[in-house]
């Protein structure tokens, strides 16, 4: 389970969350929606254990996670909890399947039933026919599959989303959404995402909405 206990952040003496406390428990799909500058990404990276909050506690399955070094939370990142950022953040000097492997190559977990795993994902975003190719000889979409691919590449038992159908079509994004909502049910995997759209939103189990840093009840 990952719970928040009275999380606070601003920026430049500006209050973005304002004492949040939410829970979120194993298997759960979690859509949280909001207006631009209402928080919400700054919740999820604040989760993620990307940003540290300027007070209150992240604590997974009973542990302070902003407690860890650096190097425990790396490797959590690595085995047990994946994100998907806005910008994509793909490794320019590696090709498409060894950025969707580098959680795997990190932790030393590669193998070949990962590998074959991580292939079937790449084939179900269809992007398994340009594994060779690097980020900047892929467009937005393309781009965010990879990222997709390899946040969902080591099982992780959390996967958080930012924006996960912002630069797909329509035609893409069910198909992202679907696969999310099957291994989300399958796995058990706890899903976490961020989203703008109400048709994006409805794949999730739960909606919570933040308005000015605060959820709204």
């Amino acid at each position: 389970m990952i719970a928040t206990r009275n999380i606070e952040k601003s920026f430049n003496g500006e209050a973005v969350l304002k004492g949040i406390d939410l829970e979120i428990f194993d298997g759960e799909f979690v859509s949280i929606m909001g207006k631009s500058g209402s928080g919400k990404s700054t919740l999820i990276s604040i989760i993620g254990g990307f940003l540290k909050p300027d007070s209150g506690v992240v604590e997974l399955d009973g542990q302070d996670l902003h407690a860890l070094r650096e190097k425990e939370l790396s490797q959590l990142r690595c085995t047990s909890l994946g994100f998907v950022f806005q910008a994509f953040k793909l490794i320019p000097t590696l090709n498409v399947i060894d950025n969707i492997m580098l959680p795997l190559t990190l932790s030393h977990m590669a193998s070949e039933e990962a590998y074959s795993y991580a292939l079937s994902i790449a084939r179900e975003l269809g992007i398994d026919t340009m594994l060779k190719k690097f980020p900047n000889q892929l467009s937005g979409g393309q781009c965010q599959r990879v990222a997709i691919a390899r946040a969902l590449s080591y099982k992780p038992k959390i996967i958080i989303l930012d924006e996960p159908t912002g630069a797909l079509d329509t035609a893409m994004e069910k198909t992202v959404m679907e696969l999310l909502a099957r291994i989300n049910k399958e796995q058990g995997t706890t899903v976490i995402q961020v989203t703008h759209s109400e048709r994006v939103a409805a794949y999730g189990t739960r909606i919570i909405r933040i308005k000015d840093g605060i959820i709204e009840q």
